[in-house]
């Protein structure tokens, strides 16, 4: 009896320690750690060299475009890209006697429009044809 008092807390001890020591895969958002300075074969800091390649970098966009990058290699687009032809729908007509219901123009079939507000474009459910659309009056 005493034995399993004692193996239940170490069994959960032993679980806890076991899941800190799993290894997680690394950050992608922390931030890099730099090497040493005695990585570098000539003897330079990786520091050092990064700074000589932003230099460089920051001197190469001065020389070429005073700041400026040319995202765009291609030329300037349009800025008014000519727009789809708008295709003119039908309107349906309101039954007489009988409001938020239409005729639907192609089928003269009844639609409940109760719900939808007037303008809207909508396709009877009944209608085989998918390109049957209307407007609620």
């Amino acid at each position: 009896m005493n034995l399993n008092r004692l193996l239940l807390p170490l069994g959960l001890l032993s679980g806890l320690l076991t899941s800190c020591i799993y290894p997680y895969p690394p950050n992608p958002n922390a931030p890099l750690m730099a090497p040493s300075p005695e990585v570098t074969a000539q003897g330079d800091s990786l520091e050092s060299e990064r700074q000589k390649r932003i230099r460089e970098a920051q001197e190469q966009v001065r020389r070429d475009g005073e700041g400026f990058y040319n995202i765009d290699p291609v030329g300037p687009r349009d800025p008014s890209p000519n727009p789809p032809p708008k295709r003119d729908y039908r309107t349906a007509v309101a039954i007489p006697g009988k409001q938020g219901f239409v005729f639907n123009p192609f089928t003269n079939n009844a639609v409940d429009v109760r719900a939808i507000p007037a303008g809207t474009l909508v396709r009877d459910p009944n209608d085989p044809d998918a390109e049957h659309k209307f407007r609620v009056p």
